[in-house]
């Protein structure tokens, strides 16, 4: 992406294709992070976690994203946004395996 206009970005939870110079392509899951894409081609992603979707456990994806539920509606506002997050994070990792 030479001569790409520079932009800063937000990662929502989801998926990160990572090409290598063999064409090599490695699918991760980030749930959430910043990438900046410079002028030169290059693009930096810095996010908070990062696992191989190969990795991903459906089944426990599903758990969390029952809890996390459960707790949505439930304690403090911060702990109601919490769960809101889980929910999310929970519900992408869901949607990078099926």
């Amino acid at each position: 992406l030479a001569s790409h206009v520079p932009t800063l970005g937000v990662l929502k939870p989801g998926v990160v294709k990572v090409t290598d110079n063999e064409g090599k392509v490695t699918e991760l899951f980030a749930s959430s992070g910043t990438l900046s894409m410079n002028i030169d081609g290059t693009c930096q992603v810095l996010a908070e976690e990062l696992s191989l979707v190969s990795d991903i456990d459906e089944s426990a994806a599903r758990k969390a994203l029952e809890s996390a539920q459960r707790r949505a509606g439930e304690g403090s506002d911060r702990e109601r946004a919490e769960a809101q997050i889980e929910v999310e994070v929970a519900e992408a990792l869901i949607k990078a395996v099926t």
